[in-house]
């Protein structure tokens, strides 16, 4: 026997077992009365797409209703958008250090509060 005849053979094998080895396991997932069972047996084979295919039609007219939606969502974003820049030489207010510190210290106190009750919720 060459090579090619010796893996053949081990391949038939060991598909045999693996075929037993499945029906092993539904069996027992019935004998249990789970939902897995019937998954197991109703399963598609690997690879395969399970549900309703979209013809190209319908693939095209998808297309087109997705490039009219960004086309409005574009043209609203525009809209609004100078509204919501500041206008030209206006200053953009920001936290002193000062402030950045007072809201630091009283996250560090939120989150302390919200860990204890947590903690006490646990127990």
């Amino acid at each position: 026997m060459d090579q090619k005849q010796i893996l053949e053979l081990a391949l038939e094998t060991l598909n045999r077992q693996k075929a037993g080895i499945d029906e092993e396991i539904a069996a027992i997932q019935a004998e249990l009365g789970t939902r897995a069972a019937f998954r197991q047996t109703e399963s598609t084979p690997a690879g395969k797409r399970r549900g309703r295919k979209r013809t190209a039609a319908e693939r095209k007219a998808q297309a087109q209703r997705m490039r009219e939606y960004w086309a409005k969502r574009r043209t609203r974003k525009a809209k609004s958008a100078p509204a919501s820049k500041p206008a030209a030489g206006a200053k953009i207010r920001s936290m002193t250090a000062a402030q950045k510190k007072a809201l630091s210290i009283k996250m560090r106190e939120v989150w302390k509060r919200r860990k204890a009750a947590a903690k006490a919720k646990t127990k």
